[in-house]
């Protein structure tokens, strides 16, 4: 099994050939780590037992 880094490695390789420049592909990275810490915290929020909010208390709130 391809460890993560040599996954990037290879995708970043890839972006190069496609004539991605440098800065073009540190907004890339950039997006997707903060496109899974915004999924991370989702699943927190929506995952959490404990938690008894429901979409119609946040919707509620965004009223008031």
């Amino acid at each position: 099994m391809t460890c993560m880094n040599e996954k990037w490695k290879k995708l970043i390789e890839q972006f190069e050939r496609n004539g991605y420049t440098p800065k073009d592909i540190q907004r890339i990275v950039h997006f997707y780590d903060v496109t899974m810490e915004t999924d991370k915290m989702l699943k927190n929020l929506y995952e959490d037992e404990e938690n008894e909010h429901t979409d119609s208390d946040f919707l509620h709130h965004e009223r008031q």
